[in-house]
Formats: structure tokens, sequence, C-alpha cells
């Protein structure tokens, strides 16, 4: 089962007064990394979804990003698509 990071960094400051061996210090300090990394990729996904649920957009390096669901990205193909056929056929009646 995972750690959180909070219990790992809680372990790692306990066995630091321990005399561990180098290689269990690395280990250690991986584990807290992959979690640290892991809760920053968790924070990112979360906001996005919050940014997403608000409608609001998200500013990366210096552009906003508007960003649509599944559903509303699939209506938005749909309407392209019946635009396309109508102006297809819209030129061809004039041929």
């Amino acid at each position: 089962m995972d750690k959180t990071l909070l219990e790992l960094l809680k372990e790692a400051k306990g066995m630091e007064k321990m005399n561990g061996s180098q290689e269990q210090k690395t280990e250690d300090r991986q584990q807290i990394f992959n979690a640290g990394f892991q809760m920053g990729i968790q924070y990112m996904m979360d906001k996005i979804e919050r940014q997403y649920q608000l409608g609001k957009p998200i500013l990366a390096n210096d552009n906003l990003y508007w960003l649509k669901g599944a559903e509303e990205n699939l209506r938005d193909i749909m309407d392209d698509i019946e635009t396309e056929s109508v102006s297809y056929t819209h030129l061809r009646a004039h041929e």
C-alpha cells in the first residue's frame, strides 16, 4: 500500500537518527521524491478539473486554454460535420 508523503517524511526523519545504510537512506529519499511527484501530478489534475467545472481557463506558458468536456467536444465535431455537408450540398446546387 502506498504511504502518504507525510508518513514517509516522518519515517525518514526518525530513521536519520538511527544508523541506516547509505543504500537505505537513498531508497527512502527516492520514495519521498516519488510520493511528492505523484502528489504534484494529482494536484495539477485536480486544479484542471476544478477550472473546467468553473468554466474558467487554465493559464500555462502565458496562454489561456479553455477546456471542453468529451460531450461538448463531440457536439462540436458533429456540428462541424453537419456544416461541411450543408456547405458541400449548397455548392453543388450552384453548379
